[in-house]
């Protein structure tokens, strides 16, 4: 039986993942991304990347303004009895009370070699501070912001050239790879317990 997975992301970094999951026929039951911004002028309104390709891919998506407090949003993710929850760099803060809303939790992948750089800008910070090698990390979203347990991590040189947007690239294409067979490992119980 196909699995009820719910997507969380926005920006062009998250991309790559969801289109991996869709593509390998996962069941995404609905994607959550940011709502969309006016334009520094005003003039236009500007879909988050997600909504963009949620839309493409026809699958439905929700863009509340917060998760925090909001009734709407909690009674749906309960009433879905999704099985896994997929954050990448969703851009809000998962509310405590949504985290048991889903059987095997809510998943984030984070864009540095975790517990380095939690929080915003992990790529920029990795760059900043001139590391060697960086990647993404493979975690189970707690209360508290990036501190919950690491399901897998996965390295990749800093070339001397790169910069935040080529990093970003790379991490987000091996996000893509890694995902599906960490979705796979923790829907079938096939990762340590306290994971």
């Amino acid at each position: 039986m196909l699995k009820k997975i719910i997507f969380m992301g926005t920006p062009y970094f998250a991309v790559p993942v969801l289109k991996s999951l869709y593509q390998n026929g996962y069941q995404l039951s609905v994607v959550y991304t940011q709502p969309p911004q006016k334009s520094q002028r005003g003039q236009r309104i500007n879909k988050s990347p997600i909504q963009g390709i949620s839309e493409t891919l026809k699958i439905e998506y929700r863009t509340p303004i917060t998760l925090k407090n909001n009734k709407e949003e909690y009674n749906y993710l309960k009433e879905l009895d999704a099985d896994i929850a997929i954050v990448v760099a969703y851009g809000q803060i998962i509310p405590k009370e949504y985290l048991s809303l889903v059987k095997k939790g809510f998943i984030n992948v984070h864009a540095s070699l975790l517990p380095k750089w939690r929080g915003a800008a992990p790529i920029q910070r990795s760059i900043m501070n001139l590391e060697k090698e960086t990647g993404i990390s493979i975690m189970r979203i707690m209360e508290k912001l990036d501190t919950g347990p690491i399901c897998n991590s996965y390295k990749i040189k800093v070339m001397t050239d790169d910069n935040s947007e080529t990093i970003s690239e790379k991490l987000s294409g091996l996000a893509a790879e890694k995902i599906l067979d960490n979705t796979d490992d923790i829907l079938e119980n096939k990762v340590e317990r306290n994971f």
